[in-house]
């Protein structure tokens, strides 16, 4: 289920869009912020190539309303249609509560649809998530070309669970927006079934005993042997890199997400500088995919950074 915030009584939910390359999932967000007024919707962001193919994600916050007392927020996520960003796509899959399914309409594109389908189940499957009661639509796009394969083939083979599916023209913005309602009405039944059935309460924190000025005993026959630390100094030991790489490699995309965000929001130069720099660093890894796990690491220091420069600049 969605991540509860229970200090802000806020629920933020998921969702994915999803399907081969070059179907309009991108274009999909962009229109939508174009049409959502910006009292509801957050900075959309997008990492892509020169060649404006999604490389990693993009990621559009909105507001959704309420269910319960929780003020309820959505993510959306694209992730790159290309079968050789698998890793990526799992990953951006992690903890979806929702997919849109955009599929090409055009006959030629049949088989791709269905195998970027069939890839959507196999990567839910591999994050614990059930394809078969995940909420989930299905957008006919490009209805504007020539050669389209017929709406009741395209539901044959690709809409076997018989999910709610809507026509339309993403670079004309024709259906986006009904799309998004659509995944936004099956979401928060979805949500509502969840917290309906009860949220698990937040574990009780115990404060701990204030240590900021208490000093640190050492066994030691001398009389001075009190050393205390002060607090500044225990944050620089608990914060420094080795300390703290774990934590950062465990990060969720929405996390990431944010920390992107919140570099563009800063304006600081420095902070874009980086940007560009991440978004070059993971081209880089898609481009030979060569120790790719000391890559992602240089990507995690990077935002390591930036989430120091934009806590610093605000």
């Amino acid at each position: 289920m969605g991540k509860v915030n229970y200090a802000a009584r806020e629920l933020i939910a998921k969702s994915v869009y999803y399907g081969p390359g070059l179907c309009g999932k991108t274009t999909d967000l962009e229109e939508l912020h174009k049409k959502v007024s910006p009292k509801q919707r957050g900075k959309m962001l997008s990492l892509a190539t020169d060649t404006d193919r999604t490389l990693f994600f993009d990621l559009l916050p909105m507001d959704l309303g309420t269910i319960g007392c929780f003020k309820t927020k959505i993510q959306l996520f694209t992730v790159p249609g290309q079968t050789y960003y698998n890793t990526t796509r799992k990953m951006v899959l992690k903890g979806t509560d929702g997919i849109v399914f955009v599929a090409d309409s055009q006959s030629s594109q049949m088989e791709a649809n269905i195998e970027s389908y069939m890839n959507l189940g196999e990567n839910l499957k591999a994050n614990n998530l059930d394809f078969e009661t995940i909420p989930l639509v299905i957008q006919w796009n490009k209805q504007d070309m020539p050669n389209l394969a017929a709406i009741d083939e395209l539901n044959a083979k690709i809409n076997i669970r018989n999910v709610p599916s809507i026509k339309a023209v993403a670079v004309k913005g024709e259906g986006v927006l009904d799309t998004f309602k659509l995944i936004a009405k099956e979401v928060m039944k979805y949500l509502s079934v969840k917290v309906g059935k009860g949220i698990t309460p937040a574990a009780k924190v115990t404060k701990p005993e204030r240590v900021d000025t208490a000093p640190i005993k050492i066994k030691s026959e001398r009389a001075d042997a009190y050393v205390p630390e002060s607090a500044a100094g225990r944050v620089a030991r608990e914060t420094t890199l080795p300390n703290r790489r774990h934590d950062i490699a465990g990060r969720t995309m929405e996390e990431l997400g944010k920390i992107l965000a919140s570099g563009i929001d800063s304006g600081s130069p420095e902070a874009r500088e980086l940007l560009k720099d991440i978004t070059k660093t993971i081209a880089s890894i898609v481009e030979d995919n060569k120790d790719i796990n000391n890559r992602y690491e240089i990507i995690l220091r990077q935002l390591n950074k930036l989430t120091n420069l934009t806590t610093g600049s605000r």
